[in-house]
């Protein structure tokens, strides 16, 4: 089983790795990824999201492809 990224630090770990393909150093990537995931609006969105999927709703963004392709064959359904 890998330790990468370590569970206790994921989500900076992923967001870092996203990041460095448009950095010049991983250092760099991590940096950037430590103020995201400090960000309280980027917290309380990705709350909201979970939220949503946890109840079965559509989260109504755009970059979710089961959500977006739910709200585009059903309108109603998308929550804001």
């Amino acid at each position: 089983m890998s330790t990468y990224p370590p569970a206790n630090d994921r989500l900076r770990h992923l967001l870092a790795q996203e990041i460095n393909t448009s950095v010049d150093t991983f250092e760099l990537a991590l940096w950037i990824a430590d103020g995201i995931v400090k960000s309280p609006e980027i917290r309380a969105e990705l709350e909201r999201i979970a939220n949503a999927h946890a109840a079965n709703t559509p989260c109504g963004d755009q970059h979710c492809s089961h959500c977006w392709a739910a709200s585009l064959n059903n309108p109603k359904d998308i929550s804001a």
